[in-house]
């Protein structure tokens, strides 16, 4: 041992016993993400949804009224906020596309690793990044993946498309996805569940190191498979439909149009579908509801109970026929506003709200702060710890991409789009929440143009299939 002597060794063992102690001390995070989820929840101002555990979620969080993907497509978004870096920077941009396979980020730390690299264990189960399994569940950013399952199992052949639309959708995607039924399976027998159940036993165990919990609930993503009784929530006559307008796409430009597809609203309208469609949302978000309510009840109950952040947000929004669409894939607010709530000991204030409009990007580093890790000084997004702590201060405007160089801007009260062939959008939300004016070509637009421009990037990575998968939408 050299001239290593007793006292060196009793100063080690101090700094041993300091270093455990304060990584005790660090918050846990408990990281939910719930797929295809828009803003139709109770605590959101929704009427018909029954979204209690999310509304309890509310109860003791700052929720966001005004967060905003990064993109309106799962992997893009997921991988926005999981590595720090927007879509025009890694040029992910549809769902295929893996940081990993780009030289440039092969290497990436992303957000599970850089609180591993600092302590905590971080476990992953359903689909957090763009799959649950596989290269798409990016492994090595994982001490364990603890399920690598999502969603909840097709009925039969028989259940399967009774809504007779299948192979009138122009779209093939629309074909194979747009199918709802009522599961026969208890709730506890389905997949969701079972990942939100494994996240609920790690939360009942003590833990030696902080964790880093990451659970991914895939419905209400479609197929619209969910148990019977979720569905029996709703019944088909009181289901209230989107407000729209005809024609509502006749001051939309042509990359915005092709963005829509337009032609699945009319499959569903003409097959007098719309408000079966609706229902079966629905009941999908009241699943992931209940998903979401076992998990708190873990928490509550568990030796965490006080010492962990709660995060959870919707990965885009969702169109239920709102602007003559279905899905995501736009750069209009109802694909790109989510929930977002945060709940974290000591910062924020339990039946807060912000009405500021901020990025799902911005939870990389906010989440940094709150746990008190070392600033990264190689990505994007600001940390929302001020907004936590005075939800009504003046904030930044949010951006979106979809495609390279489609953008849109998102600020207190307008939202503005450009596209990549120069076509522009400006919608006035404190007028017009549904979008139904484009007023882009307004003499009183121009100064707001002007100054939301800025926000645009300068550059965009780019995308040599761009213009093929533009088409396949």
């Amino acid at each position: 041992m050299g001239t290593f002597g007793f006292k060196n060794w009793i100063q080690v063992a101090l700094l041993f016993v300091v270093a455990s102690s304060y990584a005790q001390e660090r918050p846990n995070v408990l990281f939910i993400v719930v797929d295809d989820l828009n803003d139709m929840i109770g605590s959101y101002g929704d009427t018909q949804v029954k979204t209690p555990h999310l509304d309890r979620l509310a109860e003791r969080s700052l929720q966001f009224d005004l967060a905003m993907s990064s993109s309106p497509l799962c992997n893009p978004s997921r991988t926005a906020v999981l590595t720090g870096l927007p879509a025009y920077v890694t040029g992910i941009y549809e769902n295929n596309h893996s940081f990993r396979d780009i030289p440039e980020f092969a290497d990436w730390v992303t957000l599970p690793q850089y609180f591993r690299k600092h302590g905590y264990r971080a476990l992953a189960g359903g689909k957090v990044f763009h799959k649950a399994a596989g290269k798409h569940s990016d492994p090595q950013s994982w001490d364990e993946i603890y399920h690598d399952k999502s969603g909840t199992a097709a009925p039969c052949d028989e259940q399967r498309w009774q809504h007779g639309m299948k192979g009138e959708f122009a779209l093939d995607y629309y074909n194979k996805a747009i199918d709802w039924a009522a599961l026969d399976t208890p709730k506890e027998e389905t997949i969701d569940w079972q990942t939100a159940d494994k996240a609920a036993k790690i939360l009942s165990e003590e833990s030696e190191q902080p964790l880093f919990l990451a659970v991914g609930i895939f419905r209400p993503h479609l197929p619209w498979y969910a148990p019977k009784e979720f569905f029996d929530m709703y019944p088909l006559e009181s289901i209230q439909l989107p407000k729209t307008r005809a024609g509502d796409l006749e001051d939309v430009g042509p990359i915005g149009r092709k963005m829509a597809g337009g032609q699945a609203q009319s499959v569903i309208e003409k097959h007098g579908k719309w408000r079966e469609a609706v229902r079966a949302y629905l009941a999908n978000v009241s699943y992931a509801d209940a998903c979401v309510g076992h998990l708190l009840d873990a928490l509550e109950k568990s030796p965490h109970a006080d010492n962990t952040i709660v995060v959870l947000w919707g990965d885009h929004g969702f169109h239920l026929g709102e602007k003559e669409h279905w899905e995501k894939y736009t750069l209009w607010e109802r694909a790109n506003r989510t929930p977002l709530y945060i709940s974290a000991p000591g910062v924020t204030k339990a039946r807060s709200v912000s009405p500021r409009p901020v990025a799902l990007i911005d939870l990389h580093s906010t989440l940094i702060e709150l746990c008190g890790l070392p600033a990264r000084d190689d990505i994007y997004g600001k940390s929302l710890v001020p907004l936590l702590k005075k939800p009504h201060r003046k904030w930044h405007p949010a951006l979106m991409t979809h495609y390279p160089n489609n953008h849109a801007v998102r600020d207190d009260r307008y939202r503005y789009i450009r596209y990549a062939d120069g076509f522009e959008e400006l919608y006035d939300h404190r007028n017009d929440p549904h979008e139904f004016e484009n007023i882009a070509g307004t003499p009183e637009a121009k100064a707001i143009i002007k100054h939301l421009r800025r926000e645009l990037p300068k550059e965009n990575a780019g995308w040599p299939d761009y213009e093929r998968t533009l088409n396949q939408h």
